[in-house]
């Protein structure tokens, strides 16, 4: 039986979900982008009215796992916000703490977050991935995904290959 359980996110998680997605994106990719930069974006991307305001979205399912009443992991999914098919649900992200890789923790929000937007009708899944990212690359192609495409991307003024990953649910 894991230590951890995945239920919907709260305004009390915020601050979890801030100090996971630090820790996640340091892990991931301080060797590519540095670490002030990663700062940026996380303070950019992750600000409390930010993260609050995804968590009361009625239109994005945002999941956390907790053990011991602390986040250590989450996920947050919903329609996408280009010109794609209705049936094509985004999977915005989806971070595990560095300390518990290889938990099942991402494995599990990820299994809850395909559920539910099957439920809500969705068909297809796809994601953004920087392309150096290799823990999350190796994650999402041992779960179904494929790679479905790539581009250029500049992120606080540095340019990165981005992939994009996509899977039938």
């Amino acid at each position: 039986m894991p230590d951890y359980i995945v239920r919907e996110a709260e305004q009390a998680d915020a601050s979890g979900i801030q100090r996971v997605a630090r820790a996640g994106w340091h892990a991931a990719y301080d060797d590519a982008m540095g670490s002030d930069t990663v700062d940026d974006c996380i303070d950019d991307w992750y600000d409390h009215e930010t993260v609050a305001g995804a968590i009361t979205d009625d239109d994005i399912d945002y999941l956390v796992a907790t053990a011991e009443d602390r986040v250590v992991g989450y996920a947050s999914a919903g329609p996408t916000d280009d010109d794609r098919p209705e049936a094509v649900a985004g999977l915005y992200s989806i971070y595990v703490h560095p300390d518990r890789w290889g938990a099942g923790i991402g494995t599990t929000l990820l299994e809850r977050c395909t559920g539910r937007l099957r439920e809500r009708g969705f068909e297809h899944l796809c994601l953004r991935v920087i392309a150096t990212n290799e823990v999350g690359i190796s994650f999402y192609r041992s779960h179904g995904f494929e790679k479905t495409g790539e581009e250029a991307a500049e992120l606080k003024g540095q340019s990165l290959d981005e992939y994009e990953f996509a899977r039938a649910l």
